[in-house]
């Protein structure tokens, strides 16, 4: 028997670089596989983002960072 792990028991890993910039390590829904970016409440006042924006994902490969904006 598989044993599923509860998401509520992790702790985001969360960097903070600079006013605008982080460094978040994704995390594994472990139900689906899907990767998810815990963005923090501060990361969302600092940026001027809500629940339900619409964010667009430019991804650097020459650097290997993501770039999130609002749309």
């Amino acid at each position: 028997m598989e044993k599923k792990i509860d998401p509520s028991s992790f702790e985001p890993v969360i960097e903070r670089k600079s006013e605008t910039s982080w460094i978040i390590q994704l995390e594994e829904d472990p139900e689906t596989g899907d990767l998810i970016m815990p963005l923090p409440d501060e990361l969302l006042t600092a940026q001027g983002w809500s629940v339900g924006d619409t964010l667009t994902w430019d991804f650097d490969e020459s650097t290997q960072t993501a770039t999130l904006t609002k749309k």
